[in-house]
């Protein structure tokens, strides 16, 4: 990939969206969704693009965004190149933690330094390598990425590996074992992990208490997320946030 040429980047933080009008782009528009969902109709047929979605619209598109009910997380690239993107038009599941990061480092850069238009092509490019990267690495069965995509969409909510598997309709035993054959883990230790990165970007964000984020995050009590949280890191989170954010 070479010779990127951003037009246009956007964050857009927990807020209800607007609509766009149908139009055709003239550029590549490529948007991440880290919370919530946005509907599109992209040459007349319509995506949904949920949470740790990806989409790549290419030039020539015909782009089209529904307004949403619900508040969205999400960051919009529109950038040209040179060199064809080799990207579907959806990667579910294609935000990784790295691109996690990436995202809030690009909220960091001051545009108004006379480079900050290379810092973003610079990131727009990593950003397109992590997604893929992802891409590459999906080798799942189609019941692993079942779970995964369950879990996505279900993990601010009370969940238990027999529920899992009742959406599955597969038998519990059946589902944690080809999960773990993919994944390495099993699926509530998988679950529990999601959960636990999601609660450090909310400590990053340093807003909400320890309280709020339980409750966002799918953890009964902020007694318990502390239990899990320094079990996996070694610190507790309120450590992690203060080290963060000094």
């Amino acid at each position: 990939m070479s010779n990127i040429q951003i037009h246009y980047y956007r964050f857009h933080k927990q807020r209800h969206v607007d609509a766009i009008p149908a139009s055709v782009i003239p550029y590549y528009d490529l948007t991440v969704v880290l919370d919530g969902s946005l509907e599109y109709r992209v040459n007349n047929h319509r995506v949904s693009v949920k949470e740790n979605d990806v989409i790549l619209m290419p030039p020539g598109s015909k782009r089209e965004r529904l307004a949403g009910e619900g508040e969205v997380t999400y960051a919009s690239f529109n950038f040209r190149t040179d060199e064809p993107l080799s990207l579907p038009l959806l990667t579910m599941g294609g935000v990784s933690k790295e691109v996690r990061m990436m995202l809030f480092a690009c909220n960091e850069i001051d545009r108004d330094r006379e480079d900050w238009r290379n810092s973003f092509e610079s990131m727009t490019e990593a950003v397109l390598h992590a997604v893929r990267a992802q891409v590459s690495r999906s080798g799942n069965s189609e019941l692993t990425e079942r779970i995964l995509a369950y879990i996505r969409e279900n993990y601010r909510h009370p969940i238990t590996l027999k529920k899992i598997a009742g959406e599955m309709s597969y038998s519990v035993v059946y589902c944690d074992q080809a999960f773990k054959k993919d994944m390495g883990v099993s699926v509530i230790r998988y679950l529990i992990d999601y959960r636990i990165a999601k609660v450090k970007e909310f400590l990053i964000e340093n807003i909400l208490s320890l309280r709020e984020i339980a409750l966002k995050t799918g953890f009964a009590e902020s007694n318990y997320l502390s239990r899990q949280f320094r079990r996996r890191t070694g610190v507790s989170p309120l450590r992690f946030r203060r080290e963060f954010n000094r």
